[in-house]
This record gives structure tokens, C-alpha cells and sequence, in this order.
């Protein structure tokens, strides 16, 4: 009994000391300012683990301002957020694209401020298609075909599809029942104004930090509570911001195994190089038989597996395939040649080449004018080399502009989509119509962008698509002016691309033109220079 009397008094609070008062309810504070990759997103994990078993934490509010970043790193995020069973609200302050937006779609409700810029779902991926044309070298064994490559190229591309799937489908679980718009407007990758958002269901009000955490207090009922930053509320540092966001796409690629990105590109610096792979090696003199020239005096970026299926063909047909690399040997190796082919320019010709090519085809010699408007070439600047596109070329490229032709830009589709790479928006599908014999046995192509040309050519391939200036519409993306063609699309006849549709007969039909039996006129006297014959 005495035991119990002591234990009663000491259980009672003494005069002039309060009892211990139960922590006031936390809203913590998230920010979410960096590109998301490791190690940021490595350190903000501990952090988070730590809120989740807090019993004091009553909500968490995201305060996103990021471009976006790895696959890995936002995915990894995004898990996290939804595995943590508390309230959660996210604040765009300025911008929540692509894997930033996939973030904030794991918050019970999303707030952007005016002028913020929300949604670029989609994927941005890197793969240079010429690798997979590599054998695996001797010295590596390997107990599967697929041990050294890890997927198939095919198989890559809809991989890629099937992530941005991933994304659409996070998006709607997410916002769920408050999608106000058909999902093909956000697939389309665009970012949008908050208002537009707003208007979309892409957020659920415009409002700042301040008015999330007011809502946020009063929809849990909370009357006396404290707002903190995750690292004051678990005394952790918080990830880094970093000071700018422009990164490196080298420094992306090594911050992950898989080259898929869920970033918005603008913050993009493109500095990866090639190690020259993507030219082939060919002899620069011919042999004792017909050839065709393969231009390369004007910094062409012709893919490895485009001359690999160009000199096969040329070969089942008795011809070589001889390079001219400098305007120089150009001008030579024309005097003899049954034909010419172009490939992506990437500097214009000049008024002596254009002369020689000129009269070379008013000799009956047959020129294949090759051209990806998307096509990249490699520039130095500072010494540092950049991937940079070179479109300008193909439309002031002389040659071009003597045969009454005049560059544009990629043609997309539009109307496309799905979880098939072949249905991404990039591929353009066409069924050819008319009498052009370049067509023959050709029902279907599948062109990678293929490149607009504006012309009056007689013979033209139409296709349905949209260009960005230009908008949807009908536009030539092949054409024939006599011993001159000009064919919009490199890509499309590379391995795997080439296995598309009818892509390999129109390419057999232009080797077939190229290389047919016809009367060539020798060449009288020596090219004079920067004169055109008649």
C-alpha cells in the first residue's frame, strides 16, 4: 500500500510545473529545385523516410521549380512520395516539366503560381542507331546473342514508348476523375500555362507556398501547428539546388545506365561527341568497273549503315562505290561515273562543284540527293565539340537551288500514337499514288521525319503530315527534275528502318535508276572552272 501511495504522488504534476505538452503538428516544406538524378534525389530519400514515421508530421507540401531528369531518379521519387501515407500537396513556383510534373501528380492536390509553366509529359531518349551495326568483338564471349546489346534496337525504341506510357497513365491515376481534356492534348509533350493547366485539370488552383499551406491546415482541421523545411523538421541537410540549370547531356547519360530522359530539353546543353563511327571508310579511287561516287567533300554525315546497304546493293549489280572527298576529286571521279550520290551536306557546294555536277547529268551521269533535315553534325567551339543540327544547309545549298529545289524542315505525324515505336510521332506513313516509275511495287513506306522540299518537279512523293511553321498540310518529300533526285530521308533506309514498309524496294528503285544501261557521254575537255555546259 505504501508502494502504491509513493507512485500515486509522484504521478501527480507538482505545483508550479507544467506537464510535458505533445509537439504542435508539422506542414513541412519540400523543395523540389534541382534536375532529378542522383545524387539529389539519393539524398532526399533519407529525409523522407524519416517524415513518413513521424507522428507529428501532419502533411507535407512539395515546392516544385524543376525541368525534370532521369527516368530513374523521378521514378524513384515519385515511388517514395506515394508510399508515404500523409497529406500531401505540390506548388509549382515556376516550372514542373516532365519528371517534375510526374512528381507533383503523387500530391492529393497541385497549386502553381501564375506565371509558372506545367506538363511536357513525355521522353527524350539517346542512342546512336549505328551501334547496334557493330559486331562484338572477338576478344568478348558472351553466353547470350543479346549478353553485349541488352535489348534490340526495335526493342529499344518501344521501350521507349512503353515508359512514356508509364508517364500518361501516372498522370491520370493521379489526377483522377479531374482531367478536363482529351490526354492526347497533354501527350503531345507541349507545357502549359498555369491557367491553361488549370483549365486542363492538369492542377487544381493557382495560388503560392502560403495558400497551399493555409488549405492544407484547414482540410486537416489543424488550428495551432508549425511550418518547417524537411531539413529543420528531421534535422537533415536537404539536397543541394543547383546554382544553374543548364546541364550537360554527358552528364546526364553518366548519372544513369539507361539513356531515357524525362526532362524538359530547353535546359539542355548537347555536348556529346562521336568517336567518327558514324563515317564510313570507303577508297577514294576506282576500280576496274563501273562505280557510282559517294560525295563526301562537303562534311556529310553519312551513317554507317546507310552505305552499308548502299554498296551491297551497288554490289549484287557489278558496281563499286568510290569516295570523293575533297570538290577536287569530285570534279574527277565525275568524268568516269555512272552516277552520284549525296549524302546530308553539311557544308554547301560551291559554284565549281555545282558546274561539275551540272554537267555531269546533262552527260546523262544520275545524282541521288540524300538529306535528314534532322540529321546532326559535330562542331567545335572553344574545344568543345557539339551535336548540333545543320538544317540551314539543304535549304541554301546551291546544288539544291540550281535544280529549282529549296529545303524546308521535318515533316511529322501528328495524328499519331501508341505503345509501338512505328506509331510514334516521328514516323510518317504514306501509300504512293501515280505513274512515277520510282514507285513501282512500292504500297507503303514508313519514313523517319522524312524532309520537305518545296519544288515544280514533274515526279513528286506527297506526303500528309505536319511541319512546324507550317502547320498540317501536303508536302513533297521526293522529287525529280531529269538526272536529278532528291529523296528526304536517310534514316529510313538504314537497318531496321529499311525492313519498314516498302522502304527497301523505293531504295532498290533508285539504284535500279542510278545504275540503269543508258548512253553517258564522255567528257570532251576538261572542266572549266565554275562553267556550266549547254
Amino acid at each position: 500500500v505504501a508502494a502504491l501511495l509513493v507512485a500515486l504522488i509522484h504521478c501527480q504534476p507538482r505545483a508550479g510545473v507544467e506537464a510535458p505538452q505533445p509537439p504542435k503538428p508539422k506542414i513541412v516544406l519540400v523543395p523540389i529545385d534541382f534536375v532529378l538524378q542522383s545524387p539529389q534525389v539519393d539524398q532526399l530519400m533519407a529525409p523522407l523516410a524519416k517524415l513518413a514515421q513521424r507522428d507529428d508530421v501532419a502533411g507535407l507540401v512539395l515546392v516544385i521549380n524543376s525541368p525534370g531528369g532521369t527516368v530513374s531518379g523521378t521514378e524513384a521519387l515519385y515511388t517514395a512520395l506515394r508510399g508515404i501515407n500523409k497529406t500531401k500537396y505540390a506548388v509549382v513556383t515556376g516550372l514542373a516539366a516532365s519528371g517534375a510534373y510526374y512528381v507533383a501528380v503523387a500530391a492529393d492536390e497541385i497549386y502553381a503560381t501564375p506565371s509558372s509553366w506545367v506538363g511536357s509529359v513525355g521522353v527524350i531518349a539517346v542512342l546512336w542507331p549505328e551501334e547496334y551495326l557493330y559486331d562484338i568483338p572477338d576478344y568478348i564471349y558472351t553466353t547470350g546473342p543479346l549478353k553485349y546489346y541488352g535489348r534490340d534496337l526495335t526493342d529499344y525504341y518501344n521501350d521507349i514508348e512503353r515508359i512514356r506510357l508509364n508517364f500518361v497513365e501516372a498522370v491520370l491515376k493521379g489526377r483522377s476523375g479531374r482531367i478536363k481534356t482529351d490526354p492526347v492534348v497533354f501527350e503531345t509533350a507541349a507545357v502549359f500555362t498555369a491557367d491553361q493547366a488549370l483549365e486542363m485539370g492538369l492542377i487544381d488552383k493557382i495560388g503560392g507556398v502560403f495558400d497551399a499551406v493555409a488549405d492544407m491546415a484547414k482540410a486537416l482541421g489543424l488550428k495551432n501547428y508549425t511550418v518547417a523545411y524537411i531539413g529543420e523538421a528531421v534535422n537533415a541537410s536537404s539536397p543541394q539546388s543547383g546554382a544553374s540549370w543548364r546541364v550537360s547531356l554527358s552528364q546526364l547519360l553518366n548519372s544513369t545506365p539507361v539513356p531515357m530522359f524525362y526532362i524538359y530539353p530547353a535546359v539542355l546543353q548537347v555536348d556529346i561527341t562521336t568517336d567518327g563511327r558514324r563515317n564510313a571508310t570507303l577508297p577514294t579511287s576506282p576500280a576496274d568497273r563501273p562505280y557510282v561516287v559517294l560525295d563526301m567533300a562537303h562534311n556529310n554525315m553519312a551513317p554507317r549503315g546507310f552505305i552499308e546497304v548502299l554498296r551491297a546493293e551497288l554490289a549484287t549489280r557489278g558496281y563499286a562505290l568510290v569516295v570523293a572527298s575533297t570538290e577536287n576529286q569530285l570534279t574527277a571521279l565525275l568524268g568516269n561515273a555512272t552516277a552520284l550520290v549525296v549524302v546530308n551536306p553539311a557544308a554547301p557546294f560551291s559554284r565549281d562543284a555545282v558546274a561539275a555536277v551540272v554537267n555531269a547529268t546533262a552527260r546523262g551521269v544520275r545524282v541521288a540527293y540524300f538529306y535528314d533535315m534532322r540529321a546532326s553534325a559535330i562542331i567545335t567551339i572553344s574545344g568543345i565539340s557539339y551535336v548540333a543540327p545543320y538544317s540551314a544547309f539543304a535549304v541554301f545549298d546551291p546544288l539544291l537551288t540550281y535544280f529549282n529545289m529549296s529545303g524546308l524542315r521535318a515533316v511529322y505525324n501528328f495524328t499519331a500514337g501508341g505503345d509501338s515505336y512505328l506509331r510514334n510521332w516521328q514516323f510518317v506513313a504514306v501509300e504512293p499514288k501515280g505513274n512515277w516509275s520510282l514507285l513501282h511495287g512500292v504500297e507503303r513506306l514508313v519514313l523517319f521525319s522524312p524532309s520537305a522540299v518545296a519544288t515544280n518537279a514533274p515526279y513528286r512523293l506527297v506526303v500528309k503530315g505536319y511541319v512546324f511553321g507550317y502547320g498540317e498540310g501536303n508536302y513533297t518529300v521526293a522529287a525529280q527534275i531529269g538526272n536529278f533526285l532528291f529523296i528526304g530521308s536517310v534514316r529510313s533506309f538504314t537497318p531496321y528502318f529499311i525492313t519498314q514498309g516498302d522502304n527497301r524496294q523505293l531504295l532498290r528503285n533508285v539504284i535500279n535508276w542510278l545504275t540503269e544501261p543508258r548512253a553517258i557521254k564522255k567528257l570532251e575537255k576538261p572542266p572549266t572552272s565554275g562553267v556550266i555546259y549547254t
